[in-house]
């Protein structure tokens, strides 16, 4: 990666970006989702095609219906507290459509099952491999997993300044305004904590690193949507060293626009 005045970096490779915008030759893929140990349908699973959500959950029934490229492409199914189902899509031709039959979802409960879990990520976005090394080496650390970040709501930065050490980190919104998690008739504010330690009293700017493709953002513009991991670092005594760079916090944000293949720090 490559780092970030709050801005982005490019990447150098795509992956597997399957999305379905109506463009070329399309067919239909249907299926069932269950639990594989009591056999219920599994409702409001998130379908994705490669590494973008074809925004469409299963139904009461565990059923889902999509469409999807004719090509050849990795199917995944994601509910949180369940190993996330991989299905390989075989090429079909247009207007056709497969029936994928039942799919089995266990739910997460053994360090083999979280094993398993990461494995599935990591098949359809091989980058998150690194993300998951940093999770198990760097405990001082925060960590959103895909299944973290489907369970969110609110804003980004909220999400991470919701955390102990990052109350008051400061960064430059797309208004061109500092926000610090301050309010100006309030004084310093914390979201969780109304008496933070000293150490966390004095606001910083934090630095933000991504494998984005695509235009500049500033932190406040990425959707929860977009992102598919978080990690991040309160100071740089705790940071791994390939994001080293700044004097305060690190963010770096692993996208579904970027690809297994990322530039290094400069």
């Amino acid at each position: 990666m490559r780092l970030l005045a709050l801005g982005l970096v490019l990447a150098t490779s795509l992956g597997l970006t399957a999305t379905v915008s109506g463009q070329g030759a399309t067919r239909t893929i249907t299926g069932t989702i269950v639990d594989s140990a009591n056999h219920k349908p599994i409702s409001e699973a998130v379908i994705y095609l490669g590494r973008w959500s074809t925004a469409q959950r299963t139904s009461g029934k565990g059923t889902f219906r999509v469409t999807a490229p004719i090509d050849p492409a990795l199917l995944l199914v994601r509910r949180p507290g369940y190993v996330p189902a991989v299905v390989l899509v075989v090429e079909g031709d247009s207007g056709s459509e497969l029936d994928l039959g039942t799919t089995s979802m266990r739910k997460v409960k053994t360090d083999a099952d979280r094993a398993d879990a990461q494995n599935a990520d990591v098949s359809v976005y091989p980058e998150l491999a690194k993300f998951y090394d940093h999770k198990v080496h760097y405990r001082q650390g925060i960590f959103f997993t895909p299944d973290d970040l489907q369970r969110a709501g609110g804003g980004l930065f909220t999400l991470i300044r919701q955390k102990p050490n990052f109350h008051f980190i400061c960064y430059v919104t797309r208004r061109g305004d500092v926000d610090c998690g301050q309010e100006a008739n309030r004084g310093r504010t914390s979201i969780t904590n109304p008496h933070p330690r000293s150490a966390e009293q004095e606001p910083c700017f934090l630095v933000v690193l991504t494998n984005a493709l695509g235009p500049q953002h500033t932190l406040d513009e990425f959707q929860l949507s977009d992102v598919l991991a978080v990690e991040a670092y309160p100071h740089p005594g705790v940071t791994p060293p390939e994001f080293t760079g700044s004097t305060c916090a690190t963010v770096i944000l692993w996208m579904r626009n970027g690809g297994p293949t990322t530039a290094q720090p400069r």
